[in-house]
Parts: structure tokens; sequence; C-alpha cells
């Protein structure tokens, strides 16, 4: 009995987060992914990756059985995020998901380094990560 009794109290840390599997995330941490708004890690541009105006996928993997994910964009040094869905996505079940955002990335930003954010809602709080800060390029997929 003690042991199913760990075994239940080691769940809800299972469930924990969700991961980003594509692009890479910027960094991880389980403990720091409430804290926005890059989930305890701070975007540079060292690293930087291309990333198209339209058509870019984003795959994630929740660990939740239902998760609320908002998609957003930002240029690196910009105060204002756009949103790269038309509101909310809800998935529903543990597993992967797979987006192609519908929303486009304005044409005034190829060339110019950004970072997307991935907020998750499940039922126990809010969780952040961020890709490595994208090199906007013009190229449509």
């Amino acid at each position: 009995m003690y042991k199913l009794l760990l075994l239940l109290a080691a769940v809800p840390a299972a469930l924990a987060h969700f991961t980003l599997d594509f692009p890479p995330t910027t960094g991880f941490d389980e403990d720091q992914e409430p804290n926005a708004p890059c989930g305890g890690f701070n975007p540079s541009s060292d690293n930087l990756t291309a990333w198209p105006l339209s058509g870019g996928e984003i795959a994630l993997d929740s660990h939740h059985p239902t998760l609320t994910i908002l998609y957003r964009a930002q240029l690196m040094g910009a105060s204002s995020w756009i949103n790269l869905t038309d509101g909310f996505v809800v998935m529903t079940g543990l597993g992967e998901l797979c987006i192609n955002p519908p929303v486009s990335l304005p044409s005034n930003w190829t060339g110019k380094a950004g970072v997307i954010q991935v907020i998750g809602q499940p039922p126990d709080g809010i969780l952040y990560q961020v890709f490595p800060d994208p090199k906007v390029h013009s190229r449509t997929i």
C-alpha cells in the first residue's frame, strides 16, 4: 500500500510540463517553466534559426490530459507580441501535437531576429517556453 501511495504521489510531477520538440527550445527546466515570459531562459541572438514568414511548423509533447496553448512571436527588443494562431489551441489527451500556425509574420520582419513563444495552460497553472531566436526570412513553406 505504501508503494502505491508513493507512485500516486509521483504522478502530478510526471504531468507537470510540456516540451517543445521542434524547433528546439531555448532551454528546458521543469521548475522554471512557470516563469514568464521564457520559462526561465533568456533568449539571445547567438543561435539564430531561419524561420519562414508563414508555414513554419511547431511540435510539442504535452504531459497533461488537457492543455490550452497560445503561440506568439516578437522581434528582439520589441515590447509587443503578435499571435500566430486565431486564438487558443486546445489539446485534449497526452502526447504530441504538430501545428502550422495559420497567421503569417509581418513581411517587414524579413531578416530580423525574433523569438517565438509557446504558452501552455494545463489545469494546474501557466507554463512558458520559447524557441531559439529565429531569424525570419521571406520563404513561405
